[in-house]
């Protein structure tokens, strides 16, 4: 039907999120983005008894051209502990 909006998303349609993925709508920059990843050490972050890689945070964030994700930790930490 000419003029119809049929199956077109409504003004408050929310954005795709990519459910395996976990790419969430832009609102940071991809430095921003990956500035989450945390600034501590593997040494300081096992000192305080969270896991070397992911800093207790159980998942990695990373960017490139302005896709962002975040990635379970790679080290199958215990929630983000230290040790296994």
């Amino acid at each position: 039907m000419p003029g119809s909006d049929q199956g077109r998303p409504g003004p408050h349609a929310h954005p795709k999120i990519d459910e395996e993925t976990l790419i969430m709508p832009q609102t940071m920059t991809d430095q921003e983005w990956e500035a989450q990843n945390g600034s501590l050490s593997p040494g300081e972050a096992t000192a305080l008894g969270l896991c070397w890689c992911c800093q207790g945070r159980k998942v990695l964030y990373t960017a490139f051209g302005g896709v962002q994700r975040t990635v379970p930790c790679p080290e199958k930490c215990n929630n983000g502990k230290a040790g296994r």
